[in-house]
């Protein structure tokens, strides 16, 4: 009865990645997911002792910070991981157009980090209501009141790609495509309110994802990572019998 019951939910979890998860899909989102953490952790080590640029502007100081919003701005955590998982049921070729996009995003913020470094100065958390407190928890783990890697920002990107990646989709809910947007939006609005990125670092991440996106739906051009994907399926890296 005991070995029933383990087969029974064994093949239940077996059905549910091979339903959100398909074949194509778990190595490139690894490969994404290990980039993004290069990209955000590697490059702030990398220009740790240079001098950082405050692209901060006049419209920026007044926006007023808006503690409430810092639980929007976790929940886009999973927002993303469901966008991950949900182009993927789009279909290879879209989901590879996809993951091209993503990948080149991520290799022109990297180089925009390097040779750009920039920063801001946060502002002093001083009440102690429960989002304030998260908020002040999110500023210690994400580089105390001078924080880097603002430009372009990460949460707007990678929020703004997820929205766009299912637009018009016929296997995506209508409804799910229309709150994706308004999340992301709302996302967007959560790093101006709460000092994480100011406009230029949101208009820049937007139009990366629109330019990148918008590139990789004509012809062929994600045919090399198409290529790299297929060389490191767990085909490709199966040793031979």
């Amino acid at each position: 009865m005991e070995k029933s019951v383990k087969k029974v939910q064994g093949n239940g979890l077996k059905a549910f990645l091979i339903r959100w998860i398909p074949s194509y899909a778990p190595i490139p989102l690894i490969c994404i997911l290990l980039l993004n953490s290069f990209v955000y952790s590697g490059s702030s080590i990398l220009t740790r002792s240079r001098f950082h640029y405050d692209l901060t502007m006049g419209i920026d100081r007044a926006v007023p910070l808006v503690p409430g919003f810092v639980w929007i701005y976790l929940l886009a955590f999973p927002f993303w991981g469901i966008g991950y998982l949900l182009v993927a049921q789009r279909g290879k070729d879209m989901f590879m157009r996809f993951v091209a996009a993503d990948i080149t995003i991520h290799l022109i913020v990297l180089a925009i980090f390097i040779l750009l470094p920039t920063t801001n100065i946060r502002p002093a958390i001083t009440g102690n209501s429960l989002s304030e407190r998260m908020l002040a928890l999110v500023y210690q783990l994400d580089g105390g009141r001078n924080p880097s890697n603002l430009f372009p920002s990460i949460h707007c990107y990678v929020s703004w790609l997820c929205w766009r990646s299912i637009r018009g989709s016929r296997e995506i809910p209508r409804w799910y495509q229309r709150f994706s947007l308004v999340f992301a939006i709302l996302i967007v609005i959560s790093t101006q309110v709460l000092k994480q990125h100011y406009i230029v670092d949101a208009a820049a991440a937007v139009l990366l994802v629109e330019l990148c996106w918008n590139f990789y739906q004509k012809k062929e051009r994600h045919r090399w990572a198409v290529w790299l994907f297929e060389r490191l399926s767990l085909k490709g890296l199966a040793r031979p019998a």
